[in-house]
């Protein structure tokens, strides 16, 4: 077998491999390399057909990945929904494996009458919900943020509650904390650029802004 016959190959697989990615980013980004691979084939083995086609693929990956990492703030809303909703169960128990793995204390107080929902939405589509309490002083504690896998790598934490403070300025909170139920959580509020506080409150680190 030669040199060129097993890049085909494995341009084959990275894109064999990018369909099995349940993010719907990784599955571009994986696509776009085996696309890219796969042109380069196209052309070493002259055949041109296959490489235009792969070559378009990969522009249109490109075209995409770039409206999802750098848009977020056109493809997304932040939308508050009040409960009993039968559709926030819905979603919330579609979900509880996973929620109760990343906010093993979140189910025993879904139900508080205080507490308030926000759904994440894709156009009309639900792909993430958060929920906290709001304080006397107008600021408003986050303790749940659960986004569905496929759109784990939108940004969409930066865009809700990081850089983009879409929470706080929509519904014009004088600020926004966040707390921690997991080790999963607290890795995910340091990446979001929050810093501990006391009494296991985090808050946004504004000095990244600047």
């Amino acid at each position: 077998m030669s040199a060129v016959e097993i890049f085909g190959y494995c341009a084959s697989a990275l894109i064999a491999f990018s369909l099995t990615r349940s993010s719907i980013i990784k599955l571009r980004w994986f696509n776009l390399f085996g696309a890219s691979s796969f042109c380069v084939y196209g052309i070493l083995i002259g055949a041109f057909p296959v490489a235009l086609l792969n070559g378009f693929i990969a522009i249109t990956n490109v075209f995409f990945l770039r409206k999802m990492l750098l848009h977020t703030e056109q493809n997304f809303v932040v939308l508050k929904v009040s409960r009993p909703s039968n559709y926030v169960d819905f979603f919330l128990e579609s979900h509880r494996a996973e929620i109760e793995h990343f906010f093993p204390r979140f189910f025993k107080k879904s139900h508080d009458e205080n507490r308030e929902y926000y759904f994440l939405t894709e156009h009309t589509n639900v792909v993430g919900v958060l929920s906290g309490y709001r304080n006397e002083d107008n600021t408003f504690v986050v303790d749940f943020d659960f986004v569905v896998p496929a759109y784990r790598d939108f940004k969409l934490g930066q865009f809700v509650m990081g850089e983009g403070q879409e929470l706080k300025n929509k519904f014009e909170f004088d600020d926004v904390f966040a707390k921690a139920d997991s080790f999963e959580h607290e890795h995910y509020l340091s990446n979001l650029g929050f810093i501990p506080g006391k009494k296991g409150i985090w808050r946004f680190n504004n000095e990244i802004q600047k």
